[in-house]
């Protein structure tokens, strides 16, 4: 008698499902032809999505004036300096409902320096007694992806807002930001080489009594090729 495993039989029955589903979708991927992948985007534009998996810590605090000051309660009303890194990873996403399944490469690396308000540091305490939304921008940005590197554009700053008031993602704690931003290849070199476009993130921070912290950013890059 033959014994049939039916666990294994489901398995592979749903892993020609989603590699059906896959193949679809990516069959064509300028969507040039194929009738199932849809694009209402413009043909100028380039969309790239990634997960960056940082980690962060206080390098200090600045004035508006852009002076260093060693005092959080500076009257000149201090920020906080916080320095991030980690890398950037390309992501997968189920074609079927458009949610991200996670990550699959490392496409690069973000170095950049967020700017935090002082209220920042009520996150290790009560989060009741916080604003509904804490605002936040980047002083440094650097991303390398797929061997291109963007910049923030001068006078388009990342203007981001933390939300304290939708309480913690997760029992550890972590807190939801957003945050979104002009942005330019400046190296000429990889795949977006000399594109522009806007980069807008959506991720998690999680931050010790230390101010240590460990973050995960969902990030869209939208690019196209300046006119001249």
């Amino acid at each position: 008698m033959r014994i049939i495993n039916t666990r294994s039989c489901v398995g592979i029955l749903a892993l020609a499902v989603a590699t059906s589903l896959f193949s679809t979708a990516y069959a064509d991927p300028g969507g040039k032809g194929d009738p199932g992948v849809f694009n209402p985007n413009l043909d100028a534009l380039t969309i790239t999505n990634s997960i960056s998996d940082v980690t962060g810590y206080v390098g200090g605090f600045i004035c508006p004036d852009g002076t260093p000051t060693s005092d959080p309660m500076d009257p000149c009303g201090a920020a906080i300096l916080y320095p991030i890194t980690g890398p950037v990873y390309a992501t997968m996403v189920n074609p079927s409902t458009g949610e991200t399944m996670g990550a699959v490469q490392e496409r690069g690396a973000v170095d950049a320096t967020a700017v935090f308000d002082v209220s920042f540091f009520g996150l290790t305490g009560d989060w009741g007694i916080l604003p509904a939304t804490l605002p936040w921008t980047m002083q440094d940005f650097s991303m390398e992806i797929g061997g291109s590197t963007f910049a923030m554009i001068e006078d388009m700053p990342l203007t981001g807002r933390a939300f304290p008031g939708l309480g913690p993602v997760d029992p550890l704690g972590s807190l939801r930001m957003a945050g979104c931003a002009g942005v330019a290849e400046t190296s000429g070199m990889g795949r977006y080489g000399g594109k522009v476009g806007s980069l807008c993130l959506n991720g998690t921070f999680t931050f010790d009594q230390a101010f240590n912290g460990k973050g995960v950013s969902n990030c869209t890059i939208v690019l196209h090729d300046p006119l001249q």
